[in-house]
């Protein structure tokens, strides 16, 4: 309990300091959203894990990778939370999007995207160092199973955080007009999901 409340913190306190970004109110919800997206995240990637761990023949049970799975995601959530004050200085300062432009919104964007993708691979490092020993795998399955789990971290995480989107808020869109989740409502290219919207950036529809 004690650690799922941890990771349930962390993740408020990473959420409330990006919203920001857009309104005091979007960092409300986001108290809320962000934990949400990393337990649904985790609690997914439990089950996927386990089935890729028992096909590359790791001996473990669905309990240790299920506790292993939420460990993963509240040491993620650790490392997010303790770059939160660069998160809110970055959300109070930059150039907001205004009429004129999205302005330095893209770069905070992106800048946020990398800060989780990096925390989620160092995570998944630092909870596999010893998986190789404890599921008895040669370095080289091991290396799979480890490659496998961050995949599926990826392609799980993104489509869960489109779901729950928005986090982050365009501050020329009002708060007040923005679903508390968007769900599967399509995007401004008519994506319903993250991997149709990656997959219009290579072919844009007419």
């Amino acid at each position: 309990m004690k650690k799922l409340l941890v990771l349930l913190g962390s993740a408020a306190v990473y959420g409330f300091s990006v919203g920001c970004v857009h309104s005091l109110e979007f960092g409300v919800h986001n108290l809320l959203k962000f934990p949400l997206l990393l337990v649904v995240t985790a609690s997914v990637c439990a089950v996927a894990y386990h089935l890729v761990a028992s096909f590359l023949g790791a001996r473990l049970s669905f309990g240790e990778v299920q506790a292993l799975s939420f460990a993963l995601f509240r040491d993620a959530s650790v490392m997010l939370a303790s770059l939160a004050p660069v998160g809110l200085f970055l959300s109070l300062t930059i150039e907001r999007p205004s009429v004129r432009g999205l302005g330095e919104y893209p770069l905070f964007l992106g800048f946020n995207v990398v800060l989780i993708a990096v925390s989620g691979v160092v995570a998944l490092w630092r909870q596999t160092r010893g998986l190789t020993k404890t599921a008895r795998l040669s370095r080289g399955r091991g290396a799979m199973v480890v490659a496998s789990w961050l995949a599926l971290s990826l392609l799980v995480g993104s489509q869960a955080a489109w779901f729950f989107r928005p986090f982050f808020g365009v501050a020329t869109i009002s708060s007040e007009v923005t679903p508390f989740f968007l769900g599967t409502n399509p995007d401004f290219r008519g994506a319903t999901n993250f991997y149709e919207a990656v997959w219009q950036l290579f072919a844009p529809p007419r």
